[in-house]
């Protein structure tokens, strides 16, 4: 007779911020439902289930026949449901109170809907740092989960669970079992049958007592073909049923009463690379960032830009929202929208597409937008500008923040990189900039990758010669890097709402004085440029400021443009506009109700067109809308002391 073996067999399902009511209804009805009704039908299979509470949420909304089927099996103890991140965060990423107020809420749910309190807990892509150990376990968390490969454990020892602890609080894990786990819908259940019993004489090395093999899996990994996976799934309960005699199903809340780990244990941290485990191939050149592979998961902070933008909105509105006091429905309005603005998806490039996914991100910072107006009292807030480092670099922005816009003005390039519409709520500066990856063709090449950041007001000084063809592909020749220059803060009028920024740029035998001054009002930002040639020589070229936007797509159902010259307004299509002589660009922003017109003095040249991405989906290659950018272009030629003035000009309107 084989050695006993205990198997512990899960499914984790989430889902990400921003889905539509018919892609979630259809994944209930393809997946959700159908994986219930095996289960229910294998009434002896011991079987542990993570639903994140943004699905619970919909379920009771929509589907609560499915939550009372859940009820009545999780009360015959068939199923266990394991806790964790309400909004299903990357815990080490999330301020301490907020992991223990996340945690506390799916705890809550699950206590109430199904008269249990949930003893283990799943991680958000599995990413741990040991601090998070202390915050599960203050939040009553028993027991969790993590990838026996990632942590450095041998296979003798990924067959029972060991314990780790931090600050004084300890916490068991049940090592996952990779080569076992890889097995499940690619190879026949007999195969999986066998692939077990090899695990668990591994473990007969290490202790006498019956081994533990822990398997689970996630939608991700069985989509799109919902229908052979449940098919496959049957196959291996039936087959399982025939090992009865040595595979003993059961749920991690019995085995872990009964089971004393022997084996103390501290996992490393996740690296950066663990966070690709999703995709076969390589990881993301990170070497040419000057970052390492062996690096931990944070280094997605540094990889990514965007990222890190949208983890320092996450941790200022965190301050914020523990910063209201004598309101508690307001405040805990805005802990609500800033829990849900953490959900891990929009913040690293995972199989969905994440960061990558322009929807994505536009929910999280709706999101995060929701809390920080719950913060803001009715009546007692005014409009102000101030510097403070909002972006955690170690230097200073200019923030203004009014009634119905944010814009935020970073002094190295003096650009904004936030600018967000209070009403909608929509941060109109959420773009994202190419970069090379790893699974990359020759047409993601030949589109360009970007050497700048991709905000308003980001200004360039090109060669009289330079084509939309170089700007396009982020390949233009520069008499002065001025997206790199690093402004000074000459006056912050704070009455008046007025920033005057400064600069100056080395051009050869001339030095370029250059001064940037936004005014900020309702609904309204002015930018005015006063540009002097300070040095000998006369300096000929294009002077242009870029004006970087992102709306939800480009077809005429989400956006239309209209561009002015003079008395006469024309529409365009959105996909390649080159004009002279433009008094401004208005952008229909029809998802959001909201128009956008941009109008800059002198009547310059403009290029206007959408920038893609080509992101990695669990389905392949896929080129995603990331903004559009409109470059206008002035004709520069400064004699010594001469001097160039213009300005440009952002409005917004509703359109309801």
């Amino acid at each position: 007779m084989k050695r006993p073996v205990t198997l512990l067999l899960g499914a984790l399902q989430s889902q990400h911020l921003g889905l539509s009511e018919t892609e979630r209804d259809a994944i209930y009805q393809q997946y959700y439902k159908p994986l219930l009704k095996t289960l229910y039908n294998y009434a002896d299979v011991r079987f542990w289930l993570y639903f994140s509470g943004i699905v619970y949420e919909w379920l009771n909304k929509h589907h609560s026949e499915f939550v009372d089927v859940l009820g009545e099996m999780t009360k015959r103890k068939q199923i266990e449901l394991v806790g964790g991140g309400f909004y299903e965060p990357i815990f080490p990423l999330i301020p301490k109170a907020d992991r223990l107020g996340q945690i506390e809420r799916l705890t809550a749910l699950i206590r109430k809907e199904f008269g249990r309190r949930p003893r283990g807990a799943w991680l958000a892509s599995g990413v741990w740092d040991q601090r998070i150990a202390s915050s599960l376990s203050s939040g009553g968390i028993e027991y969790t989960f993590l990838d026996g490969e990632r942590i450095g454990l041998e296979l003798r020892h990924q067959s029972r669970p060991f314990l780790t602890e931090d600050q004084g609080r300890v916490l068991s894990v049940f090592p996952i079992t990779p080569p076992v786990r890889r097995t499940l819908f690619r190879e026949k259940p007999e195969d999986v049958i066998k692939a077990i019993e090899r695990c668990a004489r591994a473990a007969d090395k290490v202790c006498d007592d019956e081994p533990v093999v822990t398997l689970c899996f996630e939608g991700d990994d069985v989509a799109p073909d919902y229908e052979a996976a449940i098919e496959w799934l049957t196959e291996f309960f039936d087959a399982l049923a025939t090992q009865a005699d040595w595979i003993r199903l059961d749920i991690p809340a019995r085995v872990h009463r009964r089971t004393v780990p022997t084996l103390r244990y501290t996992p490393p941290t996740t690296r950066f690379s663990d966070l690709w485990a999703w995709h076969d191939g390589e990881v993301p050149a990170v070497r040419e960032r000057s970052v390492s592979l062996s690096l931990s998961y944070r280094s997605i902070l540094e990889y990514y830009p965007e990222a890190a933008r949208l983890y320092a909105k996450m941790q200022y509105t965190h301050v914020l929202v523990n910063q209201v006091r004598g309101d508690k429905y307001r405040k805990m309005t805005a802990r609500e929208e800033l829990w849900r603005g953490q959900s891990n998806y929009a913040y690293w490039h995972n199989q969905t597409g994440g960061i990558y996914r322009s929807e994505l991100r536009k929910a999280t910072y709706a999101a995060l937008l929701e809390a920080e107006k719950a913060t803001r009292e009715k009546g007692v807030f005014l409009p102000s500008i101030l510097r403070l480092d909002f972006d955690l670099d170690g230097h200073d922005e200019v923030l203004y923040q009014g009634n119905d816009i944010n814009a935020y003005v970073h002094l190295h390039g003096g650009y904004l990189f936030e600018l967000d519409h209070l009403g909608t709520p929509w941060n109109y500066l959420d773009t994202f900039a190419r970069r090379p990856e790893p699974y990359h063709d020759q047409s993601a090449e030949r589109t360009g990758y970007d050497s700048w950041p991709r905000g308003a007001f980001v200004d360039h000084l090109l060669a009289t010669k330079t084509t939309r063809a170089q700007f396009a592909a982020a390949a233009p020749e520069r008499i002065c890097d001025m997206p790199s220059l690093h402004y000074r803060v000459e006056s912050l009028d704070k009455e008046h709402h007025r920033a005057t920024l400064g600069a100056t740029c080395d051009v050869e035998l001339a030095a370029l004085v250059i001064r940037k001054r936004y005014s900020f009002s309702k609904g309204k930002i002015e930018v005015a440029y006063t540009i002097r040639n300070d040095g000998l020589e006369t300096i000929k070229a294009l002077f242009g400021t870029e004006v970087n936007l992102s709306f939800f797509g480009i077809d005429p159902g989400s956006l239309r443009v209209n561009v002015r010259q003079g008395r006469q307004r024309q529409e365009l299509a959105p996909d390649s506009i080159d004009v002279e002589s433009v008094s401004d660009i208005q952008f229909v922003d029809r998802h959001n109700a909201v128009s956008v017109t941009v109008a800059p003095a002198g009547r310059p040249a403009l290029w206007s067109f959408p920038v893609h991405a080509q992101a990695l989906l669990a389905g392949g290659p896929a080129w995603l809308y990331q903004f559009t950018s409109n470059l206008f272009r002035w004709p520069l030629k400064l004699e010594a002391g001469g001097e160039f003035e213009t300005a440009v000009t952002l409005r917004f309107e509703s359109i309801r």
